[in-house]
Parts: structure tokens; sequence; C-alpha cells
């Protein structure tokens, strides 16, 4: 894989000194909000992972446990404590745990390999030699280890636990599993629950990309793509963490981590946490909801100290009103009953998160077990910005291989990705060439015009797909209905007769994956990995920097599954 280029941490994004979002106003809600439907699994988890040793920075790395578990245990919260190895073996933090933990919490494993785990599982140790705990990422992730030697530190990691805790974990995270490390796991010690990092650019040494938007199970070649056949799924489901912001993380609008966590703006935001736990626990979601909150130990508590308090109260009043709080085993262990494969789930946030009123942008989601997308709003734009298919052949890039480099990337497989594809312009929040895929009509002289927004889009769901109805100028709506294999488009209204329904999906030049066009299917390669998408009741041309396609008959399915 690539480098990922400019490469920063959290922490130091942080350190940069990152200014709280000021807003002066909110929208009105939308015709989105307060679509709740009972059969839908929403949860919300409190996980705050620890750590014992923190080399970059001297700091009191007991505090902000002491301090989260005064909180959540004053509003009578459930709560997960994952521990990395360090913490597992040095005091206080079991005993602390042991003594302090109400029987609605649970503890876990947060598994980042330290010189503790390696000496431990008779592995050398390949980080700083005068750290204990390295963040890079061949050493902190278990995909720097050979297959081998990541079932000998899992098991070391589930012996150790279960020394000290009587029985074996059920709940385990890290910023980055691996499809070798949760099969085992999963196959050997029945865990409950996975948790792996959102989708992120640059950060903290890797890049994510196209992954599920919340829960899924896991395919065996790939830890960040779901399985299609039952045969190769892990039978553990995956959950994202750090409660993404859905609208602005995509296009890296915001200078630092847009997520719940509460060391950032965004997470100190409480129009943000008051959207973005609306959105959980009242938006149409399908079949399921899911957002973990919290905050590992290593910011320490004057980071947290404000927004941390903020946010419990303000989960503990979501919970009054019905949203379920659980533990991520608990999650877990609701979602393996609930669900034989992968469900399809939306985020829908049709109010800006931030409360911008000037050129708001808002954001429609969908995912299923074959397909990810993304309906954005602009002002009065709107455009797909984001297709992710998945395949049960396309296997991660360090399955079998061992990532030697800080710096990777770590992508699915994209029909379109707004942000890649975009040129250095865009990437850097600047006017330029932005890839998306337009909705417009073509005239008899094949010239396009994109439709513009003119009203409220509607969402409305059925268990398994997910409709958005736009209006357009002159009575016309255009109808874009996401489903689990295919997406379809139409458009109604007023009868054209001059003009069709088309789609023009446009890159930055020699970005895309994009190898050929046919005019009834679109061929991607990536990675080696071949890919189509099929065209029906609509015809595709290509040009070096776009494809074209236009319906027959003002409607148009996109095969999305694999």
């Amino acid at each position: 894989m690539k480098n990922s280029g400019n490469i920063f941490t959290r922490r130091a994004l942080l350190a940069g000194g990152m200014k709280s979002l000021v807003v002066t106003s909110v929208l009105p809600h939308l015709s989105a909000m307060g679509l709740k439907t009972d059969s839908t699994l929403r949860a919300v988890n409190i996980m705050n992972f620890i750590r014992a040793e923190e080399p970059r920075e001297k700091m009191d790395l007991f505090q902000p446990v002491r301090e989260q578990m005064r909180l959540i245990k004053e509003h009578k919260l459930p709560a997960t404590w994952l521990l990395q190895y360090d913490a597992l073996v040095e005091e206080p933090f079991v005993e602390f745990l042991k003594a302090e933990m109400p029987s609605d919490h649970e503890v876990g494993i947060w598994f980042e390999m330290n010189r503790k785990i390696c000496d431990d599982a008779a592995i050398a140790w390949r980080g700083n030699p005068a750290w204990e705990w390295d963040y890079h990422v061949p050493i902190a992730y278990a995909i720097g280890y050979t297959p081998d030697e990541r079932r000998k530190l899992a098991d070391t990691a589930m012996s150790t636990f279960r020394r000290m805790f009587g029985r074996d974990a059920k709940s385990i995270a890290s910023w980055n599993l691996d499809a070798i490390t949760i099969a085992h796991l999963s196959d050997t010690y029945h865990v409950d629950a996975f948790g792996n990092c959102r989708d992120q650019l640059a950060t903290d040494g890797f890049t994510i990309w196209g992954a599920p938007i919340a829960a899924y199970y896991p395919s065996r070649k790939n830890a960040w793509s779901p399985a299609l056949e039952t045969k190769n799924q892990i039978t553990t489901p995956m959950f994202r963490l750090l409660g993404q912001d859905p609208v602005y993380y995509y296009d890296k609008v915001l200078p630092y981590p847009d997520t719940m966590e509460p060391v950032w703006p965004s997470g100190q935001s409480e129009i943000f946490v008051d959207r973005f736990l609306e959105m959980i626990a009242k938006t149409s979601s399908l079949q399921c909801a899911y957002a973990q909150l919290g905050q590992e130990n290593s910011f320490g508590w004057a980071r947290m100290s404000e927004a941390y308090p903020m946010q419990m109260t303000k989960l503990s009043q979501a919970r009054e009103k019905g949203l379920i709080v659980e533990t991520m085993g608990e999650t877990g262990r609701r979602f393996k009953r609930s669900f034989q494969e992968t469900p399809a789930q939306a985020q829908i946030m049709l109010q800006d998160p931030y409360g911008k009123t000037n050129a708001p942008e808002r954001t429609v989601w969908y995912q299923s077990k074959f397909l990810r997308a993304d309906l954005h709003f602009r002002g009065n734009e709107f455009y797909l910005r984001d297709l992710h298919v998945y395949s049960d052949g396309y296997a991660e890039p360090y399955l079998s291989q061992t990532a030697r480099q800080h710096g990777i990337q770590q992508r699915m497989l994209a029909v379109l990705d707004g942000y890649h594809w975009s040129d250095e312009a865009v990437r850097s929040g600047h006017s330029g060439r932005r890839a998306m895929a337009r909705f417009g009509i073509v005239d008899k002289n094949g010239a396009f015009t994109p439709f513009i927004l003119n009203g409220q889009p509607n969402v409305h769901q059925t268990d398994t797909s997910l409709q958005t109805t736009v209006p357009l100028a002159g009575n016309e709506e255009l109808t874009v209905l996401f489903h689990e294999r295919y997406i379809d488009l139409k458009l109604s209204g007023k009868r054209r007769h001059d003009a069709q329904l088309a789609l023009l999906f446009e890159w930055a030049d020699n970005l895309s994956t994009l190898v050929d066009a046919a005019p009834d299917q679109l061929k991607y390669r990536f990675d080696g990995f071949e890919y189509a998408v099929h065209i029906t009741n609509g015809v595709a041309s290509k040009t070096a920097d776009e494809v074209k396609i236009v319906a027959r008959e003002n409607s148009l399915r996109l095969m999305m599954a694999q």
C-alpha cells in the first residue's frame, strides 16, 4: 500500500491548539427527523480504554479513570472499561475496577501491543528501546506481526486477563484490528463484541476508508469489510468507534478529528452532541443505530474535564427518554440474537450538525453488506459523495503480510470516492475538481444540466431500503432508493420530452480506479482486484475524467452487489 502522505497523531492535533466551535444559530428539524421504528436495534456504549504507559508526555493516567468512574456512577450508567496489557498487569487499574465497578459495568481488552505483552508472549520487542509502549503502526497494532505472532499475542492477552479476572474477556477493541486476530479470538474464546476505529485520513499513522458506518459481521479475509456469505463470516460483530460526525468528516473540512470524543471541539459542542444523540435515538436508521462515547485516559483529565460531564448528562437524559445505553458486550449479544448477517442501516443528518445556516451541509448514509452510499447536500447542491462495494474475495492488505511502515492505507472497493478522487485543491479545502456523481438531465445535444434542490428532502424507510425524495424546480422530484443490492433513481413530475435523466460521475484525472465503461457496465480495479457495477435501463459513456449514464425512461438502476 502507498504511504498515507501527511501523517498526524490525534495527540499532535490537540497540542496544536484547536479552537472550539462557536455556533450562533440552529436549523429547524427537517423531514427525516422523528422516524423512529420499534424494530431498530439502537445502542450507545460508554467505552473508556486505559493505558498504563504514555512515553510521549508525563501525565497522571489514573485521574481520568477515577473521574470517569465517578461521573458514570453518578448518572447510574452502564459502561465498558478496556485495559491495554500494561494496565492489565500494572497497578492500580485492575484493583480499582474490581473495587469500583457496579454490576452493570464490564471490563475487557484494549488490544494494542507494548513491551510487556511481547515479553510475556516471547516475541521480540521491536519498538523504541526507551519506551514501554510505542504508537507506531508496525509496533502498536497486530498487523505489524505475523499471523502466528498475532494469535500468540491474542492468547497471551486473554490468558493474562483470565488470571486477573477469572474469566475470558467478552469485549475487545483497538484502533486497528485485523481479520486473523479477530477470527482467532471469536472462534477460540467466543468474544461477544469487537470495536475498530472509524474511517479516518492519515491519523495515527493509518488511513481507513470505505468500511461500514456502524456495525457488521466481518469477513474472514478482511476485518474492514462485511462478509457476503455466512461461510465467510466471523461470528462476532464489529462496531465502529468514536461517534463519527456523518456530515463533515468525509471531506476533512475540520482540522481535527470531528467525533464525539470530549477532547475535540466537536465533542465539546452542545449542538453537535445533541444532534448526534438525536440521530442515534430517533432518526430513521433502518435495522441498526450504534455509537460509542467515552475517552482514553492518555489524553489526561484536564482536556476532557468540561465536555465529559456534559456528555454524560445529555446521555443520561436521552436514556430517560428511551435510548438504550449498555455495555459493548451486551450490544454484541443483542446484535447476534437479532441478526444472522449484517443488517441494513442508515445515518441521516438532515440538519447541519453544527447549526450552520449559510450553505448548511446535510447527509444521508446507507449501508448494507453489499454496499455503502452517501447522498450529500451542500446548500442547494446535492450529489452522491461516496459509493463503495464489498466482496468476500477482497482481502485486507495486511492479512498475511506484516505492516513495516508508519503511514499505511486500508481502503475498500470504491465505485466513487469523493475524497481521494478529488484534486489536491478540494482535499485542501479550496475550490477545484470535486469527485462526485451529480444528478441532472441531458438534452438532445448531450448537454448536462444538474438538478438544484428546491425545498426539504424527505426520507422514508422500509426494513432494508431507504428512499430519499428530493424536490426540484418545476414541480419535479427525484427519488433515490438505496436497496441492499442496488440503487434506483427515478424522475417524476412534469414530463420532459426533450431531455432525459442522467447521472454524471466526475473526478480528477487519473485518480479513480475505473478502468473501462461499457454501455451496461462500469469496470474497476483496485490493488489488483477487479469489480464492476452493472447498469439497468441506461447507457454509460466514458471520457478521461467522467462517466455519463443516461436513463432510457427517466429511471435508472445501478446493480452494486458483487
